[in-house]
């Protein structure tokens, strides 16, 4: 039997695998299992575009379905793999069929963590994960809805600016003390929750759901502190947890999703994992996690595919986040990690705000308000390893920073 790469995991990063394989010259078959019926699309337009146009945009996919064909990918959609024999090199499928691999690649993603306390209330509660979820949240949203949103990271503060656009009446419930607590420095933190309150949305700090029941029309939400939330709309936005128990079944190092080495490969060498399932290590930072973000899925990808095609490429990136949230964009790069010697340029609130975060003369970490190319001259010199020169920092205006920002 003819075997190629098949790919499991019809999302961003599979699909962007596909494509990338066909580029760089790659002849054999080339299968991708996916669970949804979709085509492979990118998933930040969920929380935003997908939730305040009349329909789901068309260019949230990749490719067009044409393109697909040209390519020669060959779409399995609507199924889930539920076994791999290694021995073999066959993945099982849950509909009885099984496709043989020369080499595999798990796009597996994530899957939405669940809130224990909502369990009495659970057929009403929503969360944003693919296509089929935005469609059923924008259809909801209209003004004077009452939106309750439990988790103030990306996603939740993202369909939270989307539902105030849409007149929503919105509540967020976060159970740290700020929003953003692992990904955004405290100043930013504080200043993107008054951005919110200002614009309509409350925000609930320190808080957690303790207990939910049917009420009336809607449903009646407890907090800890005794405060009771009445909602018609409830969002589930707490992170997702990997789909590695395919990979885990099959004897494959997993630890809070799929080890792999620089080169994408599992601990079986013939197997690859990629984007938001994948725990690598970082060379330019020394440490190891899980990249949940569109520009992993892409960087990923590509060098998954590269190693594919008989070309040893390491992958060395440098984090990068974004989020637009009314008409603001920030952008986050490296790690802006606490404790660090924090260089700032313009203030926090103002378009063109810049924070760079430093290590001695070395960049750690860089945040910006609405000034992306600032943002892609700091990746730059973190993937580098340059180091800064203060002095010229100083003459562009950037100004050491007495207070530290926090965790």
């Amino acid at each position: 039997m003819q075997r190629g790469v098949v790919i499991v995991g019809g999302g961003h990063a599979g699909g962007r695998v596909a494509e990338r394989l066909r580029a760089q010259g790659f002849k054999d078959t080339i299968d991708v299992i996916g669970s949804e019926t979709e085509l492979p699309y990118e998933r930040p337009p969920l929380s935003k575009a997908c939730l305040l146009g009349p329909d789901l945009i068309a260019n949230a996919y990749l490719l067009p379905e044409q393109r697909w064909r040209d390519l020669e990918v060959t779409f399995h959609l609507g199924n889930e793999a539920v076994a791999i024999d290694r021995a073999a090199r066959r993945v099982h499928l849950d509909n009885g069929r099984h496709l043989a691999y020369r080499h595999l690649v798990l796009a597996t993603g994530l899957s939405p963590r669940r809130l224990d306390a909502l369990g009495p209330v659970a057929s009403g509660v929503s969360y944003l994960r693919d296509f089929a979820d935005a469609g059923r949240l924008r259809d909801r949203l209209r003004p004077g809805l009452r939106l309750l949103i439990i988790g103030a990271g990306l996603i939740g503060l993202e369909v939270a600016a989307s539902a105030v656009s849409r007149g929503s009446h919105v509540t967020i419930i976060e159970a740290a003390p700020r929003p953003l607590t692992r990904l955004f420095p405290q100043a930013l933190s504080h200043w993107l929750s008054q951005v919110h309150q200002e614009a309509g949305a409350r925000i609930l700090c320190g808080r957690m759901v303790v207990d939910a029941v049917a009420w009336e029309e809607g449903v009646r939400v407890t907090l800890d502190d005794g405060r009771m939330i009445m909602a018609d709309e409830i969002l589930v936005a707490i992170g997702g947890q990997p789909n590695d128990n395919l990979a885990q079944r099959a004897g494959l190092t997993v630890d809070d999703g799929i080890v792999v080495n620089e080169f994408g490969q599992t601990s079986d060498p013939d197997i690859f994992a990629i984007g938001d399932v994948a725990r690598h290590h970082n060379e330019i930072f020394a440490r190891g996690w899980r990249l949940e973000s569109w520009r992993n899925a892409e960087d990923m990808a590509a060098v998954v595919a590269a190693n594919l095609c008989g070309l040893r490429q390491a992958y060395r990136e440098v984090p990068w986040f974004w989020t637009d949230q009314y008409d603001w964009n920030i952008q986050i790069a490296g790690v802006p990690a606490a404790g660090a010697d924090i260089l700032t340029r313009g203030e926090m609130g103002q378009r063109g705000h810049l924070a760079y975060y430093c290590d001695g003369r070395h960049l750690r970490g860089a945040v910006g308000i609405g000034c992306g190319r600032d943002i892609r001259i700091a990746r730059e010199i973190m993937r580098s390893g340059a180091a800064i020169d203060r002095s010229d920092l100083a003459k562009r205006g950037f100004v050491s920073q007495a207070e530290p920002v926090g965790a």
